[in-house]
């Protein structure tokens, strides 16, 4: 911004039986950087003076400065708002690769959320299961112990009698814990089948899962 210079000019002229003139001179500048030059002076005839008793008046000078004020154009503040918009574009890129990548680490975790919760109900039924079979090996250990009675009792008294009846009542006694070995020798199959069955599933269900997943080593059998 500029303003136009504005000089004042005020001359006095006054002879009281002397020559005596009396020049005032102020110029002031006013734009950004500002600078005021005061000049007073006095000037008086030479010999008047001196025929009076005068000394000469030396001129006097007063010069005051202001310290300059930065001035911002136009273009500079449009180069800072510039300056800004692509800082701000870059930030705003940022937020969304952030953004993005979080999107994409929060669908992993409802995803491996839930393969845990199917896994967990796997592990269940895997338990309960479990929990079956040990009852059964429970009740076939006891008819195991119970035949292995039978046939030492029937050892026993096998040697301890003797004549033809007591040999057929053996023989029956004898066809009949046959009977009941070749039943438990068929629960056991089953057993053993049933058993496979539910290991066959477990490792179709780890093979269909990550290898890489920690959890991968939870369910191998």
């Amino acid at each position: 911004m500029q303003f136009t210079s504005i000089s004042n000019s005020l001359t006095s002229t006054a002879a009281i039986g002397l020559s005596f003139t009396t020049s005032t001179t102020t110029t002031a500048t006013f734009t950004t950087n500002t600078t005021t030059t005061i000049t007073s002076g006095f000037t008086v005839n030479q010999n008047q003076l001196l025929s009076r008793g005068f000394e000469n008046l030396v001129p006097y000078t007063s010069t005051v400065s202001v310290v300059a004020t930065p001035v911002m154009t136009y273009g500079h503040l449009e180069g800072l708002i510039n300056e800004w918009n692509l800082e701000l574009e870059d930030q705003e890129k940022y937020f969304l690769l952030q953004a993005t990548q979080v999107n994409a680490w929060d669908h992993t975790l409802i995803e491996n959320g839930e393969m845990i919760r199917i896994l967990h109900g796997e592990v269940n039924k895997v338990k309960l299961d479990q929990k079956r079979l040990e009852q059964e090996l429970d009740f076939i250990l006891s008819q195991q112990q119970e035949l292995e009675f039978l046939l030492t009792y029937l050892e026993e008294s096998t040697r301890d009698q003797s004549g033809l009846h007591y040999l057929q009542d053996a023989d029956e006694e004898h066809v009949e814990i046959y009977r009941l070995a070749e039943s438990i020798d068929a629960q056991l199959k089953q057993m053993a089948q049933d058993l496979k069955d539910v290991v066959n599933h477990l490792n179709t269900f780890e093979s269909s899962s990550d290898t890489t997943d920690p959890l991968h080593q939870i369910c191998r059998i």
